[in-house]
C-alpha cells in the first residue's frame, strides 16, 4: 500500500465518520445515485441524437470497466482500507457489507468510463461528467471503502475503456456523431 494514499484515506474517512448522520445517509445514497445519474445522462445523449451507438458506447464501456476492475481485484487482492486501517468510530459504510478487495475501485472505473465516453460523444457535457466522476471517486474514500490510489487506478482503467468504447463504435458500421 502507498503510504501517502493511506494517510489521505485516514484523513478523509475520519472526516466522513465525524460528519453528521444526514451526511452519512447522503454519501451512501450518492455513491450509488451518481452511477444512475450517468445512466440518465447517457439516455439524454441518446435522446439528443437518437443514434444507438451514443447509447451503447457509454453503457458498454462502463460495464466493461466494472467487469475488468473486478477481475483485476481478484488478481491484486488488496484488502479494503476499512479492514486494514482502523478508523475511530468505524467508517460510514460497514466494511462487512462490501467485497474484500479494493484495487481498483469499480465505481470509479465505471464513472470514468461513462465520463470519458459521454465527453467524447457530447463535448458540452464534459464539465458535468468530470464533476460527477470526481464526486463518485471521492465518495468511495469518504464512506471508507477505498484508498485514493484505488480510485485513481479505477479512473485510469475507466478512462481507457471509455475511449476504447467510443473508438470501437466509431470504427464500426454504427458511426457516432459528436457535437
Amino acid at each position: 500500500m502507498l503510504e501517502p494514499s493511506a494517510e489521505w484515506y485516514r484523513e478523509i474517512a475520519e472526516w466522513g465518520t465525524a460528519s453528521p448522520g444526514w451526511v452519512h445517509g447522503l454519501a451512501l445514497f450518492g455513491t450509488q445515485a451518481l452511477l444512475a445519474a450517468f445512466a440518465a445522462l447517457t439516455l439524454l445523449a441518446w435522446w439528443r441524437t437518437r443514434r444507438l451507438p451514443v447509447l451503447l458506447a457509454p453503457l458498454l464501456a462502463a460495464g466493461a470497466a466494472w467487469l475488468f476492475s473486478d477481475l483485476i481485484k481478484n488478481v491484486v487482492r488488496q484488502d479494503r482500507p476499512c479492514l486494514a486501517i482502523p478508523i475511530p468510530g468505524g467508517t460510514i459504510k460497514n466494511c462487512a457489507e462490501v467485497s474484500v478487495w479494493s484495487l481498483p475501485s469499480s465505481h470509479s472505473a465505471a464513472a470514468a468510463a461513462f465520463a470519458v465516453a459521454l465527453s467524447m460523444l457530447w463535448r458540452r457535457i464534459t464539465a458535468i461528467a468530470v464533476l460527477l466522476a470526481l464526486l463518485e471517486g471521492f465518495s468511495r474514500i469518504f464512506i471508507g471503502v477505498h484508498y485514493p490510489h484505488d480510485v485513481l487506478t479505477g479512473f485510469l482503467l475507466g478512462a481507457a475503456l471509455g475511449t476504447v468504447g467510443v473508438l470501437a463504435c466509431n470504427n464500426s458500421r454504427l458511426r457516432l456523431q459528436t457535437s
